[in-house]
């Protein structure tokens, strides 16, 4: 185990905000200036091709240790619910800055594990952002998925809902390194 552990305690890279961190100005931040920007950018790439969205979907029944997503741990599902109602009101807020309808190109489901959300939260949050959107040609919608709670049911409802690419995080085949990071 040892070796194990020497051969994974190197750092790797990160996920991050864009711009990242170094970048962020505080004394020429405000909420006018990123209004602005927002609409800016939605204009640019709204006319053309669409927009991209990636909605972070939180919640996990169990910690993987090699994870440094900002997650929540729990196992009560009631939290679904009010959190799609919350997403679904923050995009509203943003369709009401745009001058045109949204049409999205690209729509990625990650987490967390966005499969812990049932099918039926899952569809709900979907038909909400179609509400206030269209979809581009070509558009390609994808989801993270873990193979433990990952049903029929979420393969089908999501495809229906027009998603045709699944990621599952393989980490590592070998079982004493899933048991290490919790992610059998």
């Amino acid at each position: 185990m040892c070796n194990l552990v020497r051969k994974y305690n190197i750092p790797g890279p990160r996920y991050t905000s864009y711009p990242t961190v170094p970048y962020w100005n505080m004394d020429t931040f405000s909420g006018k200036a990123w209004k602005a920007t927002i609409k800016k950018s939605f204009k640019e790439s709204n006319a053309t091709e669409g927009i991209s969205l990636y909605i972070h979907l939180p919640f996990c029944e169990q910690m993987c240790t090699f994870c440094g997503c900002h997650k929540r741990i729990t196992k009560r599902h009631e939290v679904e619910k009010p959190y799609i109602n919350t997403l679904l009101r923050e995009w509203s807020l943003y369709c009401e800055l745009f001058d045109a309808k949204p049409k999205i190109k690209e729509l990625h489901l990650g987490g967390g594990t966005p499969t812990f959300f049932s099918p039926e939260h899952l569809k709900t949050l979907i038909n909400g952002i179609f509400r206030f959107a269209e979809r581009a040609d070509n558009y390609e919608f994808s989801f993270e998925g873990h193979p433990n709670n990952t049903t029929k049911t979420h393969l089908q409802v999501l495809y229906d809902l027009g998603f045709r690419r699944v990621s599952y995080g393989v980490q590592d085949y070998n079982h004493t390194v899933q048991k290490a990071i919790h992610r059998i």
